[in-house]
């Protein structure tokens, strides 16, 4: 079913070029395909809402260029205390070292959504023209819907000052003054344009189409949003309303069942972007290149001596972003089935020309040098690759497709309202937490929970799935959190050869809880239109 949500994408751009110079002026159409139609029509506006998902999907794209290294930043817990750097991807962000307005990450970020905001504003303003009276229609109004709430509620996270669009850019309405608005607008559309997808949207996966939203989908991230007003009732009741459905999400039996294989289409999984060597399966080029989420969180072993690319050690490894010695203190190292199952903690000299074949690489081969951290350093799996490139270890992209939300968060997001609620004794709390506690071979916890028992049960289970960021943030704890635990140092790891904590020591507090605007968007809306952040001017 990859195929057909691949090509359908890729008829989204498809204009039929002229075949002439004769035909230069002739503007009808070779095809049914046009920009008109796309909207117009219930086949097209199908097409449209397809392509949001290629769109989407662009953050993670592995061609090097600018919104590349957008998953990594946001999925892997940049900026927080459970992820150590070493070097190379979006540095600036990792380690709030030189992080500016004119930063090309930031840049990309606000124009990825925003660009998603424009194309889901003339597939909701087409359905409504055009009238529900297909079911395709109220779909595609739907998908659109969802998208634009969660591009919106993606970029207040990050940027709080943002201006609202809902019309289709015309050329009539080109010259627009673009002003802040309050959150409680903000909230309001993302709110408005999340209910609407809920009530569009199916509980199962249209046309067995994987990697369609849902109404679980839509109901997790409206739940989210709840948390963040502090409206618990409302985020008990779309997460129940998930528990609740039973046709098309359940738990897996451990936590490394969900990540142990390409296809992130297991029955707890309520979305993921979707990823294949096939026409329109990620990235471009020649070959098409996936995307490099899994060698940025590799660990380089095979640049180890008397060692070679060996996909059972994840292929080709650039060794940049791996979990701290904090989010490792966090397991019970005996019990806790995460702790081997999400993790490679041990590498092995794998040339089988080599003498020292399948003996461990001991983790002080290097000293007090570098090697360490690029070479050995304990890497997460979630990521890690063994299947798409089982033929091809060296190659440096992956077509694994990328968790984007999953049942574990909705389970604990929804004992965390219970909890601040009705508090720590409360029995939902306490047997929602049970959910990912007990599965992963823990002791049933009785209660009463604290908040530091949720958090840590959040980091233990849902640690590079875009979480923890938000998470704290929300809380009002981000700063405070990055400063005693962000990044890693030496007498936190007795192998490293240097601190490796700089988002610690550079955490400024009122500051780096959000990002900068792009300083080229407030140039092109002018700074008394659309003023800086107060604490970045």
């Amino acid at each position: 079913m990859k195929n057909k949500l691949y090509i359908a994408a890729l008829a989204v751009s498809s204009i039929t070029l002229l075949s002439s110079c004769e035909d230069f002026l002739n503007l009808k159409s070779k095809t049914d395909i046009t920009t008109d139609y796309l909207t117009t029509s219930p086949d097209g506006l199908y097409r449209a809402a397809i392509g949001l998902y290629s769109l989407d999907r662009e953050l993670a794209k592995g061609d090097g260029s600018g919104g590349s290294n957008l998953y990594i930043v946001t999925m892997c817990d940049y900026s927080t205390d459970i992820m150590a750097f070493r070097a190379g991807t979006s540095t600036a962000i990792a380690k709030l070292q030189n992080f500016m307005p004119n930063n090309s990450d930031v840049e990309s970020f606000w124009q990825h959504y925003y660009f998603i905001i424009g194309k889901a504003n003339e597939i909701i303003t087409g359905a409504e023209q055009l009238g529900f009276d297909d079911p395709v229609t109220t779909r595609a109004w739907g998908e659109a819907k969802f998208f634009r709430g969660r591009a919106y509620f993606e970029l207040w996270k990050r940027f709080e000052r943002l201006y609202l669009n809902t019309i289709p850019t015309t050329v009539n309405n080109l010259e627009r003054d673009f002003h802040p608005v309050s959150t409680e607008q903000i909230f309001t559309q993302i709110k408005t344009d999340l209910d609407d997808a809920v009530n569009a949207l199916e509980w199962g996966i249209p046309n067995n189409d994987y990697g369609r939203v849902t109404k679980a989908t839509a109901k997790h991230v409206r739940a989210q949003v709840a948390m963040w007003e502090k409206d618990y009732d409302k985020a008990i009741e779309e997460c129940e309303d998930i528990f609740r459905d039973g046709t098309m999400y359940s738990m897996m039996s451990k936590t490394g069942d969900v990540f142990n294989s390409a296809d992130m289409r297991s029955a707890e999984v309520l979305w993921s972007y979707q990823f294949s060597e096939n026409m329109g399966g990620g990235g471009t080029g020649t070959p098409l290149m996936g995307h490099r989420a899994a060698i940025i969180t590799t660990t380089r072993s095979q640049a180890n001596p008397d060692c070679t690319f060996e996909a059972a050690q994840g292929g080709y490894g650039w060794g940049r972003v791996y979990p701290n010695t904090y989010l490792f203190s966090l397991y019970d190292k005996e019990k806790d089935n995460r702790y081997k199952d999400l993790f490679i903690h041990t590498f092995y000299y794998n040339d089988q020309s080599k003498p020292n074949y399948g003996q461990e690489i001991p983790k002080d081969l290097y000293g007090k040098a570098a090697g360490y951290m690029e070479r050995l350093h304990p890497m997460s799996k979630k990521h890690f690759d063994q299947w798409t490139n089982a033929t091809q270890p060296d190659r440096t992209t992956s077509f694994k497709d990328l968790i984007v939300y999953r049942l574990a968060e909705t389970y604990l997001m929804c004992s965390e309202a219970y909890f601040h609620r009705d508090g720590g004794d409360s029995p939902k709390a306490i047997e929602y937490y049970n959910k990912t506690w007990e599965r992963a071979g823990n002791t049933h916890e009785n209660g009463p929970l604290t908040l530091n028992m949720l958090l840590d049960e959040y980091a233990r289970e849902l640690h590079f799935e875009g979480v923890r960021w938000s998470l704290l943030k929300r809380l009002g704890i981000l700063g405070e959190r990055v400063r005693q635990h962000g990044g890693d140092l030496m007498l936190e790891d007795p192998y490293l050869d240097k601190d490796y904590a700089e988002c610690r020591q550079n955490f400024v507090l009122g500051k780096h809880e959000t990002w900068p605007i792009p300083q080229t968007q407030i140039d092109l809306m002018g700074t008394n239109v659309f003023p800086q952040s107060d604490p970045w001017k």
